[in-house]
């Protein structure tokens, strides 16, 4: 089979920046995402109210220089004002024509 290498970026924020986080990482050159409503626990502990907001996991496959587009806005515009966490891993895929 024919695999592609690309960047499967990952960003887990509260479900009220979801819209903006979206439209930013469009504007980077992201051409589809996945969103999932998520919970768990980190250095902030959990959130035990509704009223804090929901997590969602937004997760996207994209090629390498789309993946740093995204890595370096999301730290410019976000990280020091959100409780964001955002990672990237190594992917491979078919449908090479999903990812030009």
């Amino acid at each position: 089979m024919n695999f592609i290498a690309v960047k499967l970026v990952t960003i887990v924020a509260l479900d009220s920046l979801a819209e903006r986080l979206i439209n930013d990482i469009k504007t980077c050159g992201c051409k589809g995402y996945t969103i999932s409503e998520v919970e768990g626990e980190g250095i902030h502990g959990k959130h035990f109210t509704d009223w804090e907001g929901r997590n969602v996991r937004i997760d996207t496959l994209v090629k390498e220089d789309v993946a740093e587009k995204i890595f370096t806005l999301i730290s410019e515009k976000y990280f020091d004002k959100y409780s964001i966490i955002a990672y990237v891993s190594d992917a491979q895929v078919l449908r090479k024509e999903r990812f030009e």
